[in-house]
C-alpha cells in the first residue's frame, strides 16, 4: 500500500491545570505516531500563554496505510528544573484524521480534543 502524508498544525490548548503553585508555566508539546517514535516532533515553548498556550506549529508525518490503525499522541509538557513535567495527553486515532481527507488530499479540517491527565484519564483542558 501507499504511504499517506498527514500535515497538521497544532494551534493551542485551553485551561490547562497549573503544574506549580506560583509563577507561569512554559508549555510545549511532543507529538508522535504510536509505534513510530522516529517521527517524534516538538513544538517551541510558549513562555507567555501560561495555562492557555499557543503554538501554531505545522507538523508533517508519513503514515503507512497498513499502520493507519495507529494513534497520534500529543504530550503536553511544562518546562521544569528537572526536565519536562507532564501536564496531559491527547490520543487521536490516525484513521479518524485520514478519513476527513479522502478527496484530493488538499482539504483542511479543524478538530478539537480534550486533554487527559495520566494515569487517571481525568479531563484537563481542550
Amino acid at each position: 500500500m501507499e504511504d499517506r502524508k498527514l500535515n497538521l498544525t497544532l494551534v493551542l490548548a485551553n485551561d490547562l491545570k497549573k503544574s506549580r503553585f506560583t509563577g507561569s508555566m512554559h508549555v510545549y508539546v511532543v507529538v508522535f505516531i504510536s509505534g513510530d517514535k522516529d517521527q517524534k516532533q516538538r513544538s517551541s515553548t510558549d513562555k507567555q500563554g501560561d495555562s492557555n498556550p499557543t503554538w501554531n506549529v505545522p507538523m508533517k508525518f508519513v503514515i503507512d496505510e497498513e499502520v493507519s490503525v495507529s494513534t497520534l499522541v500529543v504530550k503536553i509538557k511544562a518546562e521544569g528544573m528537572f526536565g519536562g513535567k507532564n501536564l496531559g495527553e491527547v490520543h487521536v486515532p490516525v484513521k479518524e484524521l485520514l478519513e476527513g481527507f479522502k478527496g484530493n488530499g488538499n482539504a483542511a479540517q479543524t478538530v478539537s480534543y480534550e486533554v487527559l491527565r495520566k494515569p487517571s484519564g481525568n479531563r484537563m483542558g481542550f
